[in-house]
């Protein structure tokens, strides 16, 4: 099991780099440089090099996803999410999960 990031911000990913090594729970966390600020490249090479090593073993991508008070505003959020389902859709031994949150008030 491994956390993915990818990184748009050098300044932010060394704070998430220092509060992950707190509330990470031995997890490593994987960077991935992405200077383009594109989400969906970085992550679809880090998945084909690690199924290119792996071979045929199962992969499970486990994203989180942001869920809003009103029906009207989930247009506003988890696009990402969505471009990156559907990315993965038809990959071969990939298996994807959605975990819904709720943010405090």
């Amino acid at each position: 099991m491994r956390a993915v990031y990818v990184e748009t911000d050098p300044a932010r990913t060394a704070r998430l780099e220092e509060k992950w090594g707190e509330w990470g729970l031995g997890v490593p966390l994987v960077v991935l440089s992405s200077p383009y600020r594109s989400l969906l490249r970085p992550l679809l090479e880090y998945i084909d090099k690690l199924q290119a090593r792996e071979g045929e073993q199962m992969i499970t991508i486990v994203l989180p996803e942001f869920l809003p008070k009103k029906w009207w505003q989930h247009i506003l959020h988890n696009q990402t999410a969505l471009v990156i389902k559907a990315a993965l859709l038809f990959r071969r031994n990939t298996v994807v999960a959605d975990v819904p949150y709720l943010l405090k008030r």
